[in-house]
């Protein structure tokens, strides 16, 4: 598989993850912290609102990579394999933790990509 396809896919991701964070914002706050206060709850959306929009600009930005060329592509590959295993992490230590509900499906989608970009980053092109 080739770079530009992981880019496409990667940022193609990262653009329905911000359109779905945004429109179900409130049902994934209420899921992610059951028996949160409405106050907390309020804060919550606004902030997984804001989080759409910021996942949606990075899938964005890295969807349109693929006009570049191969090296540039494959920093970019690298950047996202080091940001998704930053994310991952932090994603495990709240499940290990149970500071938060992390949908497992979740976990494993973001530890695959993490993966899935490491290797095309270094593959032999």
């Amino acid at each position: 598989m080739s770079s530009k396809i992981a880019v496409s896919i990667i940022g193609g991701g990262l653009i329905i993850q911000g359109l779905l964070f945004f429109a179900f914002a409130a049902p994934l706050t209420d899921q992610t912290f059951s028996g949160a206060g409405e106050e907390a709850r309020h804060v919550g959306i606004i902030m997984r609102e804001s989080l759409a929009g910021m996942s949606f600009l990075a899938g964005l930005v890295i969807f349109l990579m693929r006009q570049e060329n191969h090296r540039v592509v494959k920093r970019v590959l690298f950047s996202c394999a080091i940001g998704f295993g930053l994310i991952s992490l932090i994603m495990t230590k709240t499940f290990i933790s149970e500071a938060a509900f992390v949908p497992l499906p979740a976990l494993i989608i973001y530890l695959s990509v993490t993966a899935y970009a490491f290797y095309i980053a270094f593959r032999k092109y």
